[in-house]
């Protein structure tokens, strides 16, 4: 009798524990996409001018970021590859990184202290 209760137990309990770890490591796995748009939302303000080009060129960037990280959301949800799901979110976030650093460039590059002839 008691090895039958436990058994029952053992059913009922375990499946709901591991239902509830893998809720926690899904919702911590996915916080990895919103630390990304955190850091490229800070890394835009930190090194683009306060002109309307350039702010919505970060609002560009932002959207595409925004939308990778959805599609990587959602793969990971249906798979639950965390290696994979890792990989994607460091991916888009380079890209928007990568993004930032040519509009950055291109801001730059419009002053006129970049012209090699100033100096001259």
């Amino acid at each position: 009798m008691l090895t039958t209760t436990l058994f029952v137990l053992f059913l009922v309990i375990c499946p709901q524990l591991q239902t509830n770890a893998q809720n926690a490591t899904l919702e911590n796995a996915l916080q990895n996409s919103q630390n990304a748009v955190q850091a490229v939302k800070l890394a835009l303000e930190e090194n683009l001018p306060a002109n309307a080009d350039a702010r919505e060129s970060a609002n560009d960037i932002l959207a595409t970021l925004e939308l990778g990280l959805k599609s990587c959301d959602e793969n990971f949800k249906k798979d639950l590859q965390i290696v994979t799901y890792n990989k994607c979110v460091a991916s888009n976030k380079g890209m928007a990184m990568a993004s930032l650093g040519e509009l950055a460039g291109q801001q730059w590059a419009k002053s006129g202290a970049s012209r090699p002839g100033l100096f001259w």
